[in-house]
């Protein structure tokens, strides 16, 4: 069977750990050439270092995000080192929960920098040069089901993914004369390092987590892999300006 994204030059912000590593990987699987994006180039190494053990092409870059210079400069080094971008997938995101009265402007900044303001930057980066190729390509935006469902002490958080998903759609109208497919993969609660994190700070209990999802567990991270590698692919063809919830029935489950 052919792989789904041969040859596709693709970019994975937020690459070195969680959610970002495993799409990293699950592109590159499917034969992507995959630039993995960190804040600092040795942080993305790693991944790298996997994708090419298993038989892979990809190269780091490190980029903040939220920096429009550094975006431009990092895409521009792409292109002349691996080639047009195909595939943008935004991941790179950040969460620090603090109650409304404790919240400071710079908590909320971060939020909106880091998880909408990058979406922005990246995905007007990724779209001149797929217009410029002619050849069209896809924008898959890492959203959260916080984007739609009001959790407390998130205020930052849940702004800027609900962000996310309004931008999504913009971009899918605006871009389809180019031929690119812009489209949100809003995961559930993902047993990642940041979930650990939280649990660790006793702003998260894994027990609550599970009694609250109707499926009784958190999601993998390949389960969230996937769906990406979908959404990329020519099987999604017609899929544009969507949000495509993954979170083990939370969003549906109406009861606390």
């Amino acid at each position: 069977m052919a792989a789904k994204l041969q040859d596709k030059i693709a970019v994975v912000t937020g690459a070195s750990r969680g959610i970002g590593k495993a799409i990293a990987l699950a592109i590159a699987a499917e034969g992507a050439r995959v630039a993995c994006l960190a804040t600092r180039k040795e942080n993305a190494d790693p991944v790298v270092a996997e994708i090419l053990a298993n038989g892979g092409r990809a190269a780091g870059f490190g980029c903040r995000v939220e920096d429009a210079e550094q975006v431009r400069l990092c895409f521009d080094q792409i292109q002349q080192q691996l080639g047009s971008v195909a595939l943008l997938v935004n991941n790179a995101g950040i969460s620090q929960p603090v109650p409304l009265l404790e919240m400071s402007e710079d908590n909320w900044d971060l939020h909106m920098d880091v998880n909408a303001k990058s979406v922005f930057l990246c995905s007007q980066a990724a779209v001149s040069q797929m217009k410029a190729s002619g050849n069209g390509g896809s924008i898959i935006n890492i959203g959260s089901i916080v984007g739609e469902n009001a959790i407390p002490q998130t205020l930052g958080y849940c702004a800027s993914k609900a962000t996310v998903n309004h931008m999504t759609r913009v971009l899918a109208i605006e871009c389809a004369k180019y031929k690119v497919r812009v489209n949100c993969v809003a995961p559930g609660y993902i047993h990642t390092e940041l979930i650990e994190d939280l649990m660790q700070a006793g702003k998260l209990s894994l027990d609550a987590l599970k009694k609250r999802t109707p499926q009784r567990r958190l999601g993998s991270l390949d389960e969230i892999a996937q769906a990406v590698v979908y959404v990329a692919s020519d099987e999604a063809a017609f899929m544009t300006g969507s949000v495509m919830t993954i979170d083990g029935g939370w969003s549906a489950y109406g009861y606390m």
